[in-house]
């Protein structure tokens, strides 16, 4: 949520339409893992090669322009996605080549093939503006400054509000902390570790590194935009009504015929911040199981953070609520107090802070989590079942010994929830080949990108088939899956678990307050209901309450909403609560998405 500030500035989220006739010649990739991978030679560090010379970068550039030319000419990618980008390399290839046409050619077909409507509207804009102004420059001699603002205006003015609110909002909070240390320190963060174990970046490091040279060269024209997206926003600020308060439900004690438990699969919960609710009472010592990175087990509730981390935690909370209004388009003192200091860091700062958000993240995931699922009802009881999914920032090289150590780590998970009668689970978390792809090249010295991807695969399916079993062998407990963050089909991520299906399964995306669909959240056949993921507020440890966005925060409500009918009528089974939550759903007007609806769902079950 808080890194990568540099794609929600200029992420191009769309597919490319291809004539019919081409179609037929192009081998059709129906999940990730079918594309092909590339590898180049890195022997300058990224952070360095993105602000060298033109003539020093052109070589890398002309590689990764030369593969991606090649895969959208060569497969039908069905993930848009995906697509996008392959596609955002491209733009951002032909804005760094100063290509006019072909910019503007990318930038049509983006917008033709969208799937969300802001998205429709929005793709490409700066880009467009930017090569409009080279255009112009060219035939009228007006300056890049000039032109982009005009075309950014003509862009900007007539935008439906209704339609882009969410997105203009966030831009207009990231934009003005962009600065080229925060677009450098980035990539060193991110990209640097790879090129260091192995001398090379694979193809989604590559197309990363493309897009932030040219996200460095529209740097200076961030200020023009900021300030027209202000204009806009002030202009038409009508606040979305939020739907949610009315169909919330709040249990009572008295109703409440058998307390429940409510398993919360994560990063651990902070036990002080839910007196009275924690699994085995407030002075036990541990409230559930615990397994370490390495997949031993622990006593901790919570996850570890390091001495220097948690002293400084208490300012790292106030950095994280800033950004997350930043993100939701909202304006607040700790809003501006977050922009002030990010544009302040240097290279070297802002990737230490990127690592010490790695940790707080990590530590503070699993207790809003678990707020957000126990949230009006007196009856739920919250276990803990932690272990560690931020898998690319662990340390050590995964092994197929690790990944074995994991599995019987989730087989000892699911014996848990089957013997203590656990009634449902949340799982905010998801994997996928290219994941462990990432871990590897962090870790791994493998520099053969073909060869990593076997072993990732290798990996992954351990892992897949240890998350299956879990469920599989625990069918009196209903699992509650986030579908993800990429924007994208988790089947074709084959995301885990997001892309599995079980009886005793429900996986949720994620809307805003209005109902309106987020434009980071994943979809696809296995995702049954969407729910409240946007801004939603909820503890972390040591008593902070704060607001987050994502599919993280979707699953949870539809956990809450399982745990209250489980509350209610105990003799419920995980496929009859997954029912009266999907048949209580109900679309948006004029949408095809079905929201959860707590009380029409609670009203069915006691009409049933």
């Amino acid at each position: 949520m808080i890194r990568r500030i540099s794609a929600c500035l200029l992420a191009v989220l769309a597919g490319l339409a291809i004539p019919a006739a081409a179609q037929t010649a192009r081998a059709v990739i129906t999940d990730e893992t079918q594309l092909p991978r590339f590898s180049y030679p890195m022997p300058t560090p990224p952070s360095q090669l993105v602000v060298a010379s033109d003539a020093a970068f052109a070589p890398f550039l002309k590689a990764v322009e030369g593969d991606v030319d090649r895969t959208l000419a060569s497969y039908e990618i069905r993930d848009r996605a995906t697509r996008s980008d392959y596609l955002a390399t491209r733009l951002a290839g032909e804005v760094l080549d100063g290509d006019v046409a072909g910019a503007r050619a990318t930038v049509a077909a983006l917008r033709a093939a969208q799937g969300k409507p802001d998205r429709a509207l929005l793709a490409g804009r700066l880009q467009l503006a930017y090569v409009t102004a080279l255009a112009d420059q060219k035939s009228k001699g007006t300056s890049i400054d000039a032109g982009f603002a005009a075309a950014d205006r003509a862009a900007v003015a007539p935008l439906p509000w209704r339609v882009v609110q969410d997105s203009v909002k966030a831009a207009a909070g990231f934009e003005p902390v962009a600065t080229r240390d925060q677009i450098v320190g980035d990539v060193g963060h991110s990209l640097d570790p790879i090129a260091a174990k192995t001398g090379t970046l694979d193809g989604p490091s590559a197309r990363t590194l493309v897009q932030a040279r040219a996200q460095l060269l529209l740097l200076p024209l961030l200020a023009i935009d900021a300030k027209m997206l202000d204009a806009y926003v002030a202009k038409h600020n009508v606040v979305k009504p939020d739907i949610w308060a009315a169909r919330e439900v709040t249990l009572r004690p008295p109703q409440i015929r058998e307390p429940v438990l409510i398993g919360i699969l994560d990063s651990g919960v902070d036990p002080h911040d839910y007196p009275g609710l924690m699994y085995g009472g407030d002075s036990a010592q541990q409230h559930g199981l615990a397994f370490a990175d390495d997949g031993t087990p622990s006593t901790s509730d919570t996850y570890p953070l390091p001495p220097n981390v948690a002293a400084d935690y208490p300012r790292l909370v106030k950095l994280m609520t800033g950004t997350s209004d930043m993100q939701s388009g909202i304006v607040s003192p700790e809003a501006s107090a977050a922009q002030a200091y990010l544009r302040s860091l240097n290279v070297a700062q802002d990737e230490a802070f990127a690592r010490e958000m790695d940790f707080v993240g990590e530590y503070s995931h699993g207790s809003h989590v678990a707020g957000i699922a126990s949230r009006g009802n007196p009856g739920a009881r919250i276990v803990v079942a932690r272990f560690d999914d931020n898998l690319p920032n662990l340390a050590f090289a995964p092994t197929v010994a690790w990944a074995k150590r994991m599995a019987a780590d989730f087989a000892t998970f699911a014996a848990f929830f089957r013997d203590n009668h656990v009634r449902v689970v949340n799982m905010s978390w998801g994997d996928q080949v290219s994941e462990f792809e990432e871990w590897l090249a962090k870790t791994d010295p493998t520099s053969d990108a073909t060869a990593r991807e076997a072993k990732a695969k290798e990996l992954y399916a351990i892992w897949r088939a240890a998350v299956a079993n879990m469920i599989a062998n625990a069918p009196g407990t209903l699992f509650v899956a986030a579908a993800g963050n990429g924007d994208n089909d988790a089947t074709f991520a084959q995301d885990v678990p997001a892309s599995l299906s079980y009886p005793n399964l429900i996986t949720v995306g994620a809307v805003n307050q209005a109902g309106d669909a987020t434009g980071f959240t994943s979809y696809g056949p296995t995702v049954a209901v969407y729910a409240d993921g946007f801004h939603v507020a909820s503890k972390i440890p040591r008593g902070y309450t704060v607001r987050f966005s994502g599919t993280s925060m979707a699953a949870p409500n539809v956990t809450n909403l399982a745990g209250k009918l489980f509350a209610l009528d105990p003799a419920l089974t995980p496929a009859q609560a997954r029912a009266l939550i999907v048949e209580g759903a109900r679309p948006v007007p004029g949408g095809k998405l079905k929201l959860i609806d707590s009380r029409r769902t609670v009203t069915l079950l006691r009409s049933g």
